[in-house]
């Protein structure tokens, strides 16, 4: 077969896999960012903690009525959110919100810690990917990193000469810089 058939035929495969594929190379590599940095950064959710202090004098365990809590939760807006309560000690109250968020009460002391949790929009949903949510993403991903390899063999099939001078060394460099991680930094 003439290698200019076979460039035509690999210009043509490789521009439509590039492009179907596209969105998905840019929703990963988004969210990959982020979650490269989870320790500066939380991709799919916002925390914001408010301490203050509750007025008024707080039962004690297992004393709290269901209408004291929406009344502490009144002050946050959240009596629609609440999911249930419990007390982790003799002296502290938690209460779970639907959204998963928390309020932590101090009976001895009226202090609290409200950790509001709010998903982050966008961030939220592309990191979610990177967790293989369901067996069709799993297809999906498959397809994806097939493909992946096609548009990388086709790409170098299309240069003239693909492993030839600095196309070639890039190419051993490509392969080189991983390996070399796994090299120097796995146990």
């Amino acid at each position: 077969m003439n290698i200019y058939i076979i460039r035509k035929y690999c210009r043509k495969i490789h521009s439509h896999l590039s492009f179907i594929f596209a969105g998905i190379i840019l929703t990963y590599a988004i969210s990959g960012l982020t979650m490269n940095h989870l320790n500066n950064f939380n991709p799919q959710y916002s925390i914001q903690v408010e301490n203050y202090k509750a007025s008024g004098n707080f039962p004690r365990k297992p004393d709290f009525t269901k209408e004291q809590v929406m009344q502490l939760l009144n002050r946050i807006n959240q009596t629609d959110n609440f999911k249930q309560f419990y007390y982790p000690t003799d002296h502290q109250m938690r209460i779970f919100l639907k959204d998963g968020s928390t309020f932590l009460l101090n009976l001895n002391t009226g202090e609290v810690r409200y950790e509001h949790i709010k998903k982050r929009p966008l961030f939220n949903q592309l990191s979610f990917l990177h967790y293989n949510p369901n067996q069709w993403w799993t297809y999906i991903s498959d397809i994806f990193a097939i493909s992946l390899m096609i548009i990388t063999i086709t790409g170098i099939c299309m240069v003239n000469t693909p492993l030839l001078g600095s196309k070639g060394i890039e190419l051993v460099l490509g392969i080189s810089i991983p390996i070399l991680f796994l090299i120097l930094f796995s146990k």
